[in-house]
């Protein structure tokens, strides 16, 4: 198993790189981007619930803490995720080629016909 390096922007330092690590054997994030303290929050609900919400569903998350693909989600939860325009991500974030893959599985909510969530 592995210790993955991510380096992102930090809002909160100036816009400088910071780096976050995600052990995918243990679970556990670490580093000194002001974000750690925020996933290691949602990682908690993800694995306490099982899903995390969005507007329009929610992502079902059974492992956060070993998935990549999971784990991805969390990293990104609730904001903007890098998977729809791949050169505004790179400049924000730089993933390791082991978390350069698809999220996890998003499943929308059912309603009922007529009405807007």
């Amino acid at each position: 198993m592995t210790v993955h390096a991510i380096d992102k922007l930090d809002f909160d330092a100036g816009d400088e790189p910071r780096r976050i690590y995600w052990d995918d054997e243990t679970g556990e994030v670490s580093g000194d981007h002001s974000d750690v303290p925020d996933i290691r929050d949602t990682m908690a609900r993800a694995v306490r619930d099982g899903y995390l919400p969005q507007i329009h569903g929610h992502w079902a998350l059974r492992d956060p803490r070993h998935d990549p693909a999971e784990f991805l989600v969390v990293l990104f939860w609730p904001g903007p995720a890098p998977f729809d325009d791949e050169d505004r991500a790179s400049r924000r974030i730089q993933l390791p080629p082991a978390l350069r893959i698809e999220p996890a599985p998003f499943t929308p909510r059912d309603l009922p016909n007529g009405r807007v969530a």
